[in-house]
């Protein structure tokens, strides 16, 4: 009796289950063996994603040569780091630090007025003895943000490395923006069939095209419009906070991971101060997250939040932050492999060149 040609669907997804386990496995394995050469790797295409967003614009806008796009878009990018490197960073640095100086007076203030509520109660004939419970609990609170706080400046510095680890970034980043296309192209029509190989890269080229431009966009807006909001509410270090919030919302659910974070950091100062706090903040993100996406880009990806949060989850098992930031692009391409039809043409030749993609 002959085999079938062709397996039913039930069957290949049964089949392909175990095979997708094992291989994040393997993934997770040799990231975990190889951290510091992937993040770098990671860090230099996402960079270059970035950068290709502008290099673009100054060729079809203007009619710029690629190289000399990539070398304007390049040194602007440079010379704005090393000014915020020389001006921005120091006064966060000094900002953090006081933070890290008042967050034990907070939540020691806390805990005393914790204890002195528990105090008026047994007052009034209920025998409840909690001060050393609400104590406790307070200095637990203190170590585990301090550790926190203080583990921050030791993952920026980590990421970045050494020197050379910092050239070697910034020279994968050229690479990227010059050969990036081709490479990918090349590796992906020579894994699948040419048909195959094409859409492949044309899904993911638009997904992750779309998402860095997006969250980039949300991150600078969540800042210029959290910053003043707080600076109005007169919270404590507003500029260390709204920048803060607006570099997490460059990862899903990070804005909203943010503010809780920060106001649940105020309410150990005052708690109706947190509250306010906590109320006007997750308002205009909501605002801002709610509007300005489906304008800019309509439906992204097209995923349920769940899907979106478990990829992220997913990510970040696997890679850690670097995983987090590539989690849903890949979620949103393997769903259009999976559930849209194939078109009937793909991506020609021509737009494959380096000079138009990354």
């Amino acid at each position: 009796m002959p085999l079938p040609t062709r397996l039913p669907r039930p069957l290949v997804l049964g089949l392909a289950f175990p095979l997708v386990v094992l291989n994040l496995w393997v993934f997770g394995s040799l990231y975990r063996a190889f951290e510091a050469i992937a993040s770098t790797f990671i860090l230099a295409g996402v960079i270059a994603l970035i950068l290709n967003l502008p290099v673009r614009l100054l060729q079809r806008r203007m009619g710029m040569p690629r190289g000399w796009a990539i070398g304007s878009v390049f040194g602007l990018f440079l010379g704005l780091a090393v000014a915020a490197a020389s001006t921005l960073l120091p006064l966060l640095v000094v900002r953090f630090f006081m933070l890290t100086q008042v967050l034990p007076e907070w939540i020691t203030a806390t805990g005393d007025n914790l204890a002195s509520i528990t105090g008026r109660v047994n007052a009034l004939g209920v025998p409840i003895d909690t001060s050393v419970i609400i104590r406790g609990m307070a200095a637990n609170l203190t170590a585990q943000l301090e550790s926190v706080l203080l583990n921050i400046p030791g993952f920026i510095s980590g990421s970045l490395g050494s020197f050379f680890s910092l050239f070697f970034l910034l020279v994968l980043t050229i690479f990227f923006l010059i050969y990036g296309g081709e490479l990918v192209r090349n590796c992906l029509v020579s894994w699948l069939p040419q048909d195959q190989g094409l859409r492949v890269l044309s899904v993911l080229r638009r997904n992750f095209n779309s998402y860095i431009f997006n969250q980039l966009v949300l991150s600078a807006v969540l800042i210029s419009a959290l910053t003043p909001t707080l600076l109005l509410l007169r919270a404590p270090f507003p500029i260390l906070s709204g920048i803060t919030i607006g570099l997490m919302g460059f990862i899903p659910f990070g804005a909203i991971l943010g503010i809780l974070l920060i106001s649940a950091l105020f309410m150990l100062k005052s708690f109706w101060l947190g509250l306010r706090i906590f109320a006007v903040l997750i308002v205009v993100d909501q605002v801002i997250e709610n509007v300005l996406p489906p304008r800019l880009l309509g439906k992204l990806t097209g995923l349920n939040p769940i899907v979106i949060l478990f990829s992220v989850m997913v990510g970040a098992t696997l890679a850690d932050f670097y995983g987090v930031i590539t989690a849903v692009p890949i979620a949103a391409t393997i769903k259009a492999l999976l559930l849209e039809p194939s078109p009937d043409h793909t991506l020609t030749t021509p737009e494959l060149r380096p000079s138009a993609t990354v």
